[in-house]
């Protein structure tokens, strides 16, 4: 369609800058969800404790690998399935909930700990080794010391509290 001040047709990119109605309300339930997941965290916790994890590093498109045989030819590098996780990833849109988080617990005078994520999900919260071997599988930890057995996801999130609570009583020192 002409424009009227121009009298051209505006370019493709132009023209499609805006997104279509099926993306536009998924974004709108997305951001929506998280209000409503971030309201109801601050309503029932004074600390919140979060993994500070580095989104636009996990994103990154992984590394060319050059052929060793031949100049200027790149083997598979897994950039396929790599594109994939990080459409998964942004897609979630963490660092929207973050901010969202961090917003409401700040207005509602809330505290919101970042962690440094480091073996979180490798450190046994009752006896505190740490070791890749604790995790058999992705859901699953054992701990190879003491024999402590739980859900992973569960043993990463009370080291996080521990770690968010321990930082919280640093800064009060």
């Amino acid at each position: 369609m002409p424009s009227a001040s121009t009298g051209r047709t505006p370019s493709r990119r132009v023209r499609c800058h805006r997104p279509r109605a099926s993306t536009r309300r998924s974004c709108r339930r997305r951001t929506d969800h998280a209000h409503q997941t971030a309201l109801a965290l601050v309503r029932a916790a004074d600390v919140i404790t979060v993994e500070d994890l580095r989104i636009a590093n996990m994103t990154k498109s992984p590394a060319p690998k050059p052929d060793p045989d031949q100049a200027g030819v790149f083997l598979s590098n897994g950039s396929a399935a790599k594109a994939g996780l990080n459409k998964n990833i942004l897609d979630a849109g963490w660092g929207v909930f973050l901010a969202i988080l961090t917003n409401k617990a700040e207005s509602a005078g809330r505290e919101v700990i970042s962690v440094n994520p480091r073996d979180t999900s490798r450190t046994c919260p009752t006896c505190g080794h740490v070791s890749g071997e604790n995790r058999k599988t992705q859901a699953d930890f054992v701990c190879v010391v003491c024999g402590h057995a739980a859900n992973a996801d569960v043993v990463a999130a009370s080291n996080i509290l521990r770690a968010g609570l321990v930082l919280r009583d640093a800064r009060a020192a």
